[in-house]
């Protein structure tokens, strides 16, 4: 069909080679019109199709008239000279399905017999295209075979059933008509249409020839008309064209039903990345236990494992025309934004594995970290780091909102509306309700002032966080690294940490890593810091040690703005628009740009600056050494535990 070729793509946004296996990239458009069958007849029905095709081939190469006495219609006067030539046939049907079988073969063996009986023809070869439109040239390998042959004159006779059968495309079918006749002009080739009893090298033939062509492009473009309405017709009325994949079997009436052996390889291919396994290493382990496909292949690439975690029907969701074909004759198939009529159902099916867990794969597939499962995520409830969320900079499941929601989970209402009052100080939009006068008005040097060779720097932009080796040795030379992050305090605090909730410090060869890459969480911080996005911000690291242990804070209201062509390139419009200004700053905050305000560029309020002190400064060795308490990520939902993973992928290996 036309308009029925659909990749197994979701809404996100993960691009796969051009290995992935064909049956698991796209599905068929087209719904089994046989009543369903009992369980085991679906289990079987993909490899008794090959099989059944087989025989059918097998019934007509080795039929014959036996005793029969044949009457032979008389011969039509064929429109061919009767002189010897060497003859090519072209055969092609449309589709590899089982109905078309019977036509492919019976065209073969007639023409072998029909070339067979005339003394002088000799069959060069019977160029046989299979399962191939003949809207285009590209994939017709027979159909270029014969064509290249004819050039280097192997043949000088074609025989073809008709002109559709030769080409549906208008322009394709002049061009190389032309050729066979004029490429060698002393040895034209000419093809023979059976159907319409023309010859090609018969100069009467011309104008029929044309309309012949013509007609077969008008109906297949009809065609494609017709496949593209009667799509329409069934997403409006709810009849989603499905199709048979691995672990699921399609029925008449328009379910999918789960194929319990074969779910148990879609389910360790999603549990095995969960675990941080790499698509090739899941390739090899699928390989080596002999785990068929849909069509039987029992060799795996990565390309193949990522098409299955991409396909929203296995966690049973359902994207009906996810891509459309926009012309029939190239086949140029594009994703379906408001192109032609969709449809998504939510729920449509038994998932085999939930929603959940797909969205957790699809964003650790989209972050860039190696041999590790879903990072967890974890919020200290008590105190004096209590409010700050665990997590890993470099996991793409996490944005703004989460981190707030996980931050806030951690306060009573009382508790969350001091919190909030303490962040508009800080941020300087509301003042201290302290009444005293000390120090009321004085400003104190910011501390990214007092940044220098020795001190330990943190420097963010959009989409990497990079700390300098002063922090690597402040923090002991440690192998593994926590990070804190607290939304309404605008603190980052960095610790060294053997539990779960940290990440390696150090590569597998010992080597100490400076930046992590950081897209999701840089761009929560942007949002929540609402800096100007063209900036990149170094900060100062503020170490303070009790008794062994170590921790690190970052106040992201002080930033450095560091020069980059990007920053200095904002620089130059900013200074632009504030020429007739009494004072002159350079902005950070996408806020102070569009009101144009001004504000002191050199220090922060003095009260400000000791009561962001005063959380740091009063962190005992007990605040520093407590644990997060693992929380359910708003933005993924509840995932099994990595224990419960490593035993899922036992038991689904023991029974592959």
């Amino acid at each position: 069909m036309m308009d029925g070729k659909e990749p197994n793509v979701s809404g996100y946004e993960l691009e796969l080679p051009a290995c992935v296996e064909r049956d698991e990239q796209r599905e068929r458009s087209d719904v089994s019109e046989c009543p369903e069958p009992e369980p085991e007849a679906w289990r079987n029905r993909h490899e008794n199709r090959e099989e059944r095709k087989q025989r059918t081939r097998e019934r007509i190469r080795n039929a014959s008239a036996g005793d029969a006495v044949l009457i032979k219609a008389d011969e039509l006067s064929l429109d061919i000279d009767d002189s010897e030539h060497k003859v090519g046939v072209y055969v092609r049907v449309s589709t590899a399905s089982e109905e078309q079988v019977s036509s492919y073969e019976n065209q073969k063996k007639y023409y072998t017999e029909k070339v067979t009986r005339n003394p002088k023809w000799e069959l060069v070869d019977i160029y046989a295209d299979e399962g191939k439109s003949g809207t285009s040239m590209k994939k017709r390998t027979e159909f270029l075979r014969m064509l290249d042959d004819a050039k280097n004159k192997k043949i000088d006779l074609i025989l073809c059933a008709s002109v559709s059968r030769f080409a549906r495309n208008v322009g394709d079918f002049v061009n190389e008509i032309q050729k066979l006749q004029t490429q060698n002009p002393r040895h034209p080739v000419g093809v023979y249409f059976e159907t319409e009893h023309l010859n090609t090298l018969n100069p009467d033939a011309g104008v029929n020839l044309q309309v012949h062509a013509m007609l077969a492009d008008w109906e297949s473009a009809n065609k494609s008309r017709r496949m593209i309405l009667s799509y329409d017709q069934r997403i409006c009325t709810g009849q989603y064209p499905l199709s048979d994949l691995l672990g699921y079997r399609h029925t008449q009436d328009g379910r999918l039903v789960v194929v319990e052996e074969e779910a148990v390889t879609v389910r360790y291919i999603f549990f095995a990345r969960l675990s941080g396994q790499s698509n090739e290493e899941i390739a090899e382990t699928l390989t080596e236990y002999r785990r068929p496909t849909l069509k039987g292949r029992t060799e795996w690439n990565a390309g193949m494992v990522g098409a299955i975690m991409l396909n929203e029907r296995r966690w049973g969701d359902l994207m009906a025309r996810k891509t459309v074909v926009l012309n029939y004759k190239e086949q140029k198939v594009v994703k379906n934004e408001r192109i032609r009529d969709a449809a998504f159902v939510e729920k449509h099916h038994e998932g085999i594995v939930t929603p959940e867990i797909a969205r957790a794969v699809h964003m650790l597939s989209a972050s860039r970290l190696r041999h590790t499962g879903v990072p967890e995520v974890g919020v200290i409830r008590s105190g004096g780091l209590k409010g700050f969320v665990s997590l890993n900079p470099s996991f793409n499941g996490i944005d703004h909102d989460t981190i707030l929601e996980l931050s806030r989970s951690a306060y009573s209402e009382d508790e969350y509306e001091e919190i909030e009052h303490r962040s508009r100080i800080i941020n300087g939009e509301e003042h201290s309700r302290i009444s005293h006068m000390d120090f009321t008005g004085y400003y104190v040097p910011y501390s990214a002032f007092f940044i220098g060779r020795d001190t330990p720097t943190l420097t963010i932009s959009r989409r990497q966080l990079k700390f300098n080796k002063k922090c690597y040795e402040r923090l002991g030379n440690c192998d593994r690294i926590e990070l804190l992050y607290h939304p309404m305090l605008q603190t980052l605090v960095l610790r060294n940490s053997d539990g779960e909730m940290g990440f390696p410090w150090v590569n597998e060869h010992g080597k100490w890593v400076s930046s992590f890459n950081g897209k999701a969480f840089c761009e929560a911080v942007y949002e929540e810091q609402d800096w100007i996005t063209d900036y990149t911000f170094r900060f100062r690291g503020i170490t303070r040690a009790r008794g062994n242990r170590v921790i690190m804070a970052f106040y992201l209201d002080e930033p450095q703005i560091v020069k980059t062509r990007a920053s200095q390139l904002a620089a130059k419009s900013v200074e632009a628009e504030q020429k007739d200004l009494p004072s002159r700053y350079i902005p950070i905050k996408n806020s102070e740009l569009a009101a144009k305000t001004t504000r002191n560029g050199n220090g922060m309020l003095y009260p400000l600056r000791k009561k962001r002190d005063s959380i740091i400064n009063s962190l005992t060795a007990s605040d520093i050494e407590q644990d997060g308490d693992v929380a359910v990520n708003p933005l993924i939902g509840d995932i099994p535990s990595h224990e419960s993973i490593a035993e899922e992928m036992e038991l689904l290996l023991m029974s592959m």
